[in-house]
């Protein structure tokens, strides 16, 4: 490949340089958790219904900002909306993508697992991790649910393989019933928020 760089001329080089700087994707190794690790590693954990989207740049990076109405709000501080920041998305002819980000699609209710870092974004904690779609059943029950991550996920740092959370585990079950998960999670943490 070096060879076939160097007898290229400069004409062809630039283009080469453009198509690299202007669109990447990363893939992603998340570590598994829990709902019990979401939970407990989330700043807020919402009900909530997706609507508009933007993008926006933070230094080298893209996030895309969805607008999430909120519906019901089991931790952190209240509020009537809130925005999600997502790694990557597009802006002019700069796009980005990584591996493990989920997409929210606008009109659709997620229970979403969230966590602000120090940029002040507000993100999605373990990435596809901590969002759970909503749905009706066919009785109108809301059912909350989430395929197994395609992602690689490693157990965390001191856990061993008989504690780990079971890998690419698929969630379904009523709203209530994970509501009522959530509220025995919060109830159980050492500060007890």
């Amino acid at each position: 490949m070096h060879r076939l760089m160097v007898a290229m001329t400069c004409h062809r080089l630039v283009p080469v340089f453009v198509i690299l700087t202007t669109s990447w994707s990363a893939a992603a190794t998340l570590e598994r958790m829990s709902l019990e690790d979401l939970a407990g590693q989330s700043t807020s954990i919402i009900r909530g219904q997706a609507g508009e989207t933007r993008v926006t740049r933070q230094g080298a990076l893209l996030y895309t900002i969805s607008r999430v109405e909120v519906l019901r709000q089991w931790k952190g501080d209240p509020a009537d909306s809130v925005e999600v920041a997502l790694p990557g998305g597009q802006l002019g002819e700069l796009r980005q993508r990584f591996g493990g980000v989920p997409q929210l699609k606008a009109g659709r209710q997620y229970v979403l697992f969230l966590w602000r870092g120090p940029s002040g974004l507000t993100q999605v904690t373990g990435l596809s991790q901590g969002v759970l779609d909503l749905e009706r059943s066919a009785e109108g029950e809301w059912i909350v649910s989430r395929e197994p991550s395609a992602e690689v996920t490693l157990i965390p740092a001191g856990i061993s393989n008989a504690e780990a959370p079971a890998e690419n585990e698929t969630i379904r079950m009523p709203l209530r019933e994970l509501a009522g998960r959530i509220q025995q999670f919060l109830r159980a943490e050492p500060d007890g928020s």
